[in-house]
């Protein structure tokens, strides 16, 4: 079993809405005999309020992020190729699940995972080599990462390799997925709604552990709208 992720920007001729469409009814029924699971994340209007949280260094952000599970990419890949017709551009990542935190209640198939869900794209810095970078998330900030924020999401994705030579190096992709009042209110972000002395300690807490592993002028954080489709 292979899980891949797709970061897709759509036609400048298309819509938003035309996209978000042809993404969430064309798409699945192209796929649905293909893939054993898929889940698309749309950067649309219902998420505008998290306007703020948005960090690019790779502009422009992709529009959607396609998330699907296969038995095999080598089977796959064929079926997919009318696909890349149909977008601007698509840079795909074979990667490594870990579903860390999942609220099965909030996660239900068919229908708009509730809140919004905040997809982050990470480099390596430099400085650091591949063991003590992935020491580190795992080790040490993955339990700061659900304990100092709301999210009721938390799936970690490693990337086993690019799909296209053109690929940012980026090391992992994270899925969160957290409250409505989260997109544009820091406390229920931080899980410290109505404590200002909480709010501090988390987000100082957090950003602590960030700088540690994290090269903010090679990040993508992409707040979206998600749909687990199949």
């Amino acid at each position: 079993m292979e899980k891949i992720v797709y970061q897709v920007w759509k036609q400048d001729s298309d819509s938003l809405e035309e996209f978000k469409n042809f993404l969430l009814i064309d798409l699945p029924n192209t796929l649905k005999s293909s893939v054993t699971e898929l889940q698309i994340n749309i950067a649309d209007d219902d998420v505008s309020d998290a306007s703020g949280l948005i960090q690019s260094n790779y502009s422009p952000s992709p529009n959607a992020i396609i998330f699907l599970k296969i038995p095999s990419f080598y089977f796959f890949e064929n079926d997919f190729l009318d696909f890349f017709q149909k977008v601007k551009k698509i840079e795909g990542f074979i990667v490594s699940e870990s579903i860390v935190l999942e609220d099965e209640k909030k996660n239900k198939l068919g229908e708009r995972t509730e809140g919004f869900s905040q997809i982050v794209f990470l480099e390596k810095p430099e400085n650091m080599n591949k063991h003590e970078w992935f020491e580190h998330w795992t080790h040490y900030h993955t339990k700061i990462a659900i304990e100092t924020q709301s999210n009721f999401i938390y799936v970690q994705n490693t990337i086993v390799r690019p799909l296209q030579n053109t690929s940012e190096n980026f090391i992992a992709i994270i899925e969160e997925c957290f409250p409505h009042d989260a997109m544009s209110d820091p406390a229920v972000f931080y899980n410290a709604a109505n404590n200002p002395d909480l709010l501090l300690k988390n987000t100082q807490i957090m950003m602590d552990s960030c700088t540690k592993f994290i090269d903010f002028t090679k990040i993508e954080v992409i707040p979206t709208s998600r749909y687990r489709i199949i």
